[in-house]
C-alpha cells in the first residue's frame, strides 16, 4: 500500500479492537480516510459481522481483541483482498506502521513478528 493508496479520499477504514480510539481516528483522518467504522472486538458476535463494502484497510488493535475475532477478520479480509494493519493500542504505534508502509520499510518478517508478539 503506497501513500497514494492511503491519501485518496472517499475511503473507509475499519478499526477492530480498542475502546478509546480517538487518537487512532485522528491518525487515519490525517491519511485521508474520510469514514471510520469501529468494532470493539471483545464480543464473539463481532466475528460474524460483515466488513463494510468500501473498506480500504483494517486496523487490528492487537492489545484489545480476542483471538477468534482476529482470525475471522483476517480470514474475511484476505478473501476480499483488504489490507490489515496490526498495531498495539495507541496512535503513535499506528502512525509508525503507516510510515513504514509508505516508505516500504516494513518487511513481511516484521509483520509476522508483530502478529506473533501480540497474540
Amino acid at each position: 500500500m503506497s501513500s497514494a493508496d492511503l491519501s485518496i479520499s472517499k475511503h473507509s477504514a475499519l478499526i477492530v479492537g480498542g475502546d478509546q480510539i480517538n487518537g487512532i481516528k485522528e491518525v487515519l483522518v490525517n491519511y485521508g480516510i474520510d469514514h471510520i467504522n469501529h468494532w470493539p472486538g471483545r464480543k464473539v458476535g463481532y466475528g460474524n459481522k460483515v466488513i463494510p463494502y468500501n473498506t480500504k484497510f483494517i486496523v487490528l488493535i492487537t492489545n484489545w481483541i480476542s483471538h477468534s475475532i482476529t482470525h475471522k477478520v483476517k480470514k474475511n479480509a484476505m478473501k476480499r483482498g483488504i489490507k490489515v494493519i496490526y498495531t498495539p493500542n495507541g496512535s503513535a504505534a499506528l502512525r509508525n506502521r503507516l510510515q513504514s508502509i509508505e516508505s516500504n520499510t516494513a518487511s513481511e518478517a516484521d509483520c509476522q513478528n508483530l502478529f506473533i508478539h501480540y497474540h
